[in-house]
């Protein structure tokens, strides 16, 4: 399982990378959309695939 805590300090938001370390699969929660080049390039660099986006905040 790799599991990432990200952080935007302009939101004061959290933002959670789930994902099966096995298949490569991965979901991330509550995105903020000023950082997705961040996370992009971290769900690239840690070899995944993003299969879901979920969104809490709304």
């Amino acid at each position: 399982m790799v599991f990432r805590q990200l952080f935007d300090p302009p939101s004061s938001t959290y933002t959670y990378l789930l994902a099966d370390s096995g298949n490569g699969a991965a979901v991330i929660i509550d995105p903020v959309f000023e950082q997705v080049r961040r996370d992009a390039a971290l769900i690239e660099e840690l070899g995944l695939r993003l299969v879901y986006a979920l969104e809490t905040h709304v």
